[in-house]
């Protein structure tokens, strides 16, 4: 059976392959896109949008590896003043609100997604439900690291007690 731990290093695992392909990905194309226009006075049209999408996609994916170690951008002066079971409600706190918003994101994604469904890019004529998926699958990932943590946190307190 699959346990969460194992789940957990799996779909880290995979974020993390596929977040470097993307950098590799976008550093290639936009290297190839100077290339063609400062050496051969031709630029590659295709690239700065297929750069940007992958640069979206690697945000996203990469929120959701950061909410899963703890390294985002957050005010945690006042989680580090307290102590015990204030610290603890504080983080599962703090979990709630993220996990609000994570839900807000999953679902203007899917919403996203709907209206790329009639869309296409200009320059590589991909269908921008493609580029939009993101947004609801780090939403989900990110609710599902954000439940994980505060499973572990909620249980850590119950143990001390």
């Amino acid at each position: 059976m699959l346990t969460v731990q194992k789940l957990d290093k799996i779909l880290v695992k995979t974020l993390y392959y596929v977040c470097g392909f993307l950098m590799f990905l976008m550093v290639s194309v936009v290297t190839a896109q100077v290339i063609s226009r400062y050496l051969f006075n031709s630029p590659l049209t295709w690239t700065e949008e297929l750069a940007r999408y992958t640069f979206v996609w690697v945000s996203f994916l990469g929120m959701a590896v950061a909410i899963k170690y703890g390294s985002h951008i957050a005010l945690d002066m006042l989680v580090r003043k307290l102590t015990g079971v204030s610290r603890k409600t504080l983080m599962v706190f703090n979990n709630m609100l993220v996990l609000i918003f994570s839900g807000i994101l999953t679902y203007s994604g899917f919403e996203f997604v709907k209206l790329g469904a009639r869309q296409s890019s200009p320059s590589l004529s991909l269908p921008m439900e493609l580029v939009y998926i993101v947004i609801p699958i780090s939403g989900i990932l990110l609710i599902y690291f954000v439940l994980s943590e505060t499973i572990q946190i909620i249980r850590k307190a119950g143990d001390e007690q």
